[in-house]
Parts: C-alpha cells; structure tokens; sequence
C-alpha cells in the first residue's frame, strides 16, 4: 500500500464517521420535534400543522425555532400532515396547515393562530401562555 493510501485511510474514516454521527443526530432531532406525546406533560408547547413541501411552513417553523430560542420553557413540536399522528391532530382541531396550536401545560388547548406569523405574534402568543 502507498504512503498517499495509508495517510488517506483514517482520513476517510474520520469523514466517514463524522458523516454517520451528524446523521444519528439529526434523526433524534428529527424524532424529538414530531413527538406530540409532550402535550400536557407540565410544559407549554406549541404545535405547527406542517405540510413539509409547504415553503410558507417552512418559513414558519424557521420564525417559531428562531423565537422559541428564548423562551427554554416552551417546547415546540410539528404535527406533520403527511403522518397518521400529524393529520389525527389537524382533523381534531379542524384547522388548515400553516396552523399554530398552543396548549398549556395540562395540554388544554389556549390559541390558534393560522398563517405565516412573525416572530413578535409568536412572542406575544407566548407571554399570554406563560
């Protein structure tokens, strides 16, 4: 084996299993933010009705991660319409996708807020929650 081979195996096995790491990460987040199982678990959470070809939901997820960032105690999570779980929670509240659910933390149901937010709406649902 060359010299070039041998210094480019541990290189490609470090990208290799950087690659795999981010991957696994990214599948746990992925996991962690479609559990709805948090409603009414003592924390307030919001709820996004997210279609994920939908760019507008897309913009909106963008706006809530970015302000939910300051507020630890409030978790967010997507009801993905394109999983039995997600379109169960759509059908239960009758509302369209680019939807914003916030329930408190008995998991009671406290505002809707339809289409694309801003961050301060967002911040603003959220002081009325807490």
């Amino acid at each position: 084996m060359t010299r070039r081979k041998l210094i480019a195996l541990p290189i490609a096995a470090i990208a290799i299993g950087a690659s795999a790491f981010g991957i696994s990460a990214m599948e746990a987040n992925n996991r962690e933010l479609h559990d709805l199982s948090v409603i009414g678990q003592g924390r307030p959470v919001i709820v996004q009705i997210h279609d994920p070809s939908c760019p507008t939901c897309r913009r909106l997820k963008s706006v809530v991660t970015n302000t939910i960032k300051s507020e630890p105690s409030v978790q967010y999570r997507l009801a993905d319409i394109t999983t039995t779980e997600g379109k169960a929670l759509q059908t239960k509240y009758s509302v369209p996708t680019i939807t914003l659910l916030y329930f408190d933390e008995r998991g009671k149901h406290v505002h809707t807020a339809r289409g694309l937010q801003s961050s301060g709406d967002v911040q603003l649902a959220i002081e009325q929650i807490l």
